[in-house]
């Protein structure tokens, strides 16, 4: 584990990790938006993450934020008692999907539009999806790569010569360990260096097909990492992963440079 990376484990029922961890991406949107005026995320894909989406989108009590001890810097956007997050100075973004139309069943988007997206308001401009549905994976891949370039780009403090660094990184847990489409036989995806984003074929993985993926040097980068994962034996490769007896598995290669890991297991 990288000296500066401060790891933590939480486990309990669906209902409790869910409130905890969208508390806790609100309260960082919140610290994000007072330190450098927005907020950046990148959702998972998967079944995973649906009832934390609707969590976000539905918000979480005042209550919620103090049983777990986390502090708003400012006054927060509430209705009533619940504490919503600032989707004003949010922007959204996939750190993976599969190569499909983005109506598609099996996109990584549709999920995300239908638990979350279509519950908010949310400026269209505020939203970056993978464009998947196009025939050449690979161009689609460098597309959204430049994507993301341009969005840093606008602030003066970034280089191109440097890894973007997302506010917060929401991610999913196979039980064969892998995690966005990092798949542990695809030694090229996981041992890349440079690029952000590349296009995979995993004919193993369900569902089976090409996909695009962020890299692990872009998912190493971040200020926070969050894993959700539901499940028994999910949640007993997260524990041996999180005390780093597993580290044969991709999830396990998630080590932030200098940023904090949150498990959150069901």
């Amino acid at each position: 584990m990288n000296a500066a990376t401060k790891k933590f484990l939480y486990s309990g029922t669906e209902t409790e990790i869910t409130e905890h961890a969208a508390a806790l991406i609100i309260s960082e949107a919140y610290r994000a938006v007072n330190e450098h005026g927005r907020f950046t995320l990148v959702l998972a894909g998967g079944n995973s993450p649906r009832s934390l989406y609707r969590q976000l989108a539905q918000g979480v009590t005042m209550n919620t934020l103090e049983h777990y001890a986390l502090q708003l810097p400012f006054s927060p956007n509430r209705q009533g008692n619940i504490t919503c997050m600032p989707w004003e100075k949010t922007w959204l973004f996939w750190g993976d999907e599969r190569c499909v139309p983005f109506d598609n069943q099996e996109s990584n988007y549709r999920m995300a539009r239908e638990t979350l997206l279509s519950q908010i308001s949310i400026a269209e401009n505020h939203i970056f999806r993978m464009p998947a549905e196009q025939e050449d994976e690979k161009e689609a891949a460098k597309q959204y790569e430049e994507t993301i370039s341009n969005f840093f780009m606008a602030e003066k403090s970034f280089s191109g010569e440097e890894f973007p660094k997302f506010d917060l990184v929401i991610l999913g847990l196979g039980e064969d360990g892998h995690t966005a489409s990092l798949f542990a036989d695809n030694k090229g995806a996981l041992q890349e260096k440079k690029r952000w984003v590349v296009a995979v074929n995993e004919p193993l993985a369900k569902p089976p097909g090409k996909r695009l993926t962020l890299t692990l040097p872009i998912i190493n980068h971040p200020r926070n990492v969050l894993f959700f994962t539901l499940g028994k034996e999910k949640a007993k490769l997260a524990e041996r992963i999180f005390l780093e007896t597993e580290k044969r598995v991709p999830a396990s290669m998630v080590d932030p440079v200098n940023g904090t890991t949150y498990w959150f297991t069901a």
